[in-house]
Protein backbone atom coordinates (compact mmCIF):
# COMPACT_ATOMS: atom_id res chain seq x y z
CA UNK A 1 0.00 0.00 0.00
CA UNK A 2 2.88 2.33 0.77
CA UNK A 3 4.24 1.83 -2.78
CA UNK A 4 0.83 2.60 -4.29
CA UNK A 5 0.57 5.85 -2.34
CA UNK A 6 4.08 6.84 -3.43
CA UNK A 7 3.18 6.23 -7.09
CA UNK A 8 -0.04 8.24 -6.81
CA UNK A 9 1.85 11.10 -5.17
CA UNK A 10 4.48 11.07 -7.96
CA UNK A 11 1.85 11.09 -10.70
CA UNK A 12 -0.05 14.03 -9.24
CA UNK A 13 3.09 16.11 -8.77
CA UNK A 14 4.16 15.75 -12.43
CA UNK A 15 3.45 18.77 -14.61
CA UNK A 16 0.73 18.37 -17.20
CA UNK A 17 1.95 17.52 -20.71
CA UNK A 18 -0.94 19.40 -22.31
CA UNK A 19 0.04 21.10 -25.55
CA UNK A 20 -1.48 24.53 -25.96
CA UNK A 21 -2.31 25.18 -29.62
CA UNK A 22 -0.78 28.29 -31.13
CA UNK A 23 -3.38 30.71 -32.45
CA UNK A 24 -2.81 32.87 -35.52
CA UNK A 25 -4.49 36.21 -36.08
CA UNK A 26 -5.90 36.98 -39.53
CA UNK A 27 -2.80 38.99 -40.48
CA UNK A 28 -0.57 35.92 -40.03
CA UNK A 29 -3.02 33.63 -41.88
CA UNK A 30 -2.91 36.13 -44.76
CA UNK A 31 0.89 36.07 -44.62
CA UNK A 32 1.25 32.27 -44.50
CA UNK A 33 -1.37 31.47 -47.15
CA UNK A 34 -0.72 34.35 -49.52
CA UNK A 35 -4.48 34.96 -49.63
CA UNK A 36 -6.23 38.26 -48.93
CA UNK A 37 -8.47 38.63 -45.90
CA UNK A 38 -11.45 39.01 -48.25
CA UNK A 39 -10.60 35.71 -49.97
CA UNK A 40 -10.20 33.96 -46.61
CA UNK A 41 -13.62 35.11 -45.41
CA UNK A 42 -15.13 34.19 -48.81
CA UNK A 43 -13.65 30.70 -48.45
CA UNK A 44 -15.49 30.39 -45.12
CA UNK A 45 -18.82 31.68 -46.49
CA UNK A 46 -21.03 28.84 -47.77
CA UNK A 47 -22.87 31.32 -50.03
CA UNK A 48 -19.68 32.42 -51.79
CA UNK A 49 -18.45 30.94 -55.05
CA UNK A 50 -15.00 30.84 -53.39
CA UNK A 51 -16.28 28.64 -50.53
CA UNK A 52 -13.77 25.96 -49.54
CA UNK A 53 -15.01 23.46 -46.94
CA UNK A 54 -11.41 22.31 -46.38
CA UNK A 55 -10.22 25.72 -45.18
CA UNK A 56 -9.79 25.88 -41.38
CA UNK A 57 -12.59 27.58 -39.49
CA UNK A 58 -11.62 30.41 -37.18
CA UNK A 59 -12.02 30.21 -33.41
CA UNK A 60 -13.88 33.04 -31.66
CA UNK A 61 -11.64 34.12 -28.79
CA UNK A 62 -13.72 37.05 -27.60
CA UNK A 63 -16.19 39.58 -28.92
CA UNK A 64 -14.65 40.93 -32.10
CA UNK A 65 -11.53 38.72 -31.93
CA UNK A 66 -10.95 35.53 -33.90
CA UNK A 67 -7.87 33.43 -34.66
CA UNK A 68 -6.98 30.23 -36.48
CA UNK A 69 -5.27 27.14 -35.06
CA UNK A 70 -1.74 27.17 -36.49
CA UNK A 71 -1.55 23.40 -37.00
CA UNK A 72 -4.83 23.43 -38.99
CA UNK A 73 -3.57 26.21 -41.27
CA UNK A 74 -0.28 24.36 -41.76
CA UNK A 75 -2.14 21.13 -42.57
CA UNK A 76 -4.32 22.96 -45.13
CA UNK A 77 -1.21 24.46 -46.79
CA UNK A 78 0.54 21.06 -46.84
CA UNK A 79 -2.56 19.48 -48.42
CA UNK A 80 -2.44 22.10 -51.18
CA UNK A 81 1.26 21.44 -51.73
CA UNK A 82 0.70 17.67 -51.90
CA UNK A 83 -2.24 18.08 -54.30
CA UNK A 84 -0.04 19.57 -57.03
CA UNK A 85 1.58 16.16 -57.56
CA UNK A 86 -1.70 14.31 -58.21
Amino acid sequence: MENLNANIQQNTSMPSMLQIPRMLPLKQVVHYTGLSSTTIYDMLDKRSNRYDPTFPIQVKLSKGRVAWVESEVAEWINTKIAARFH
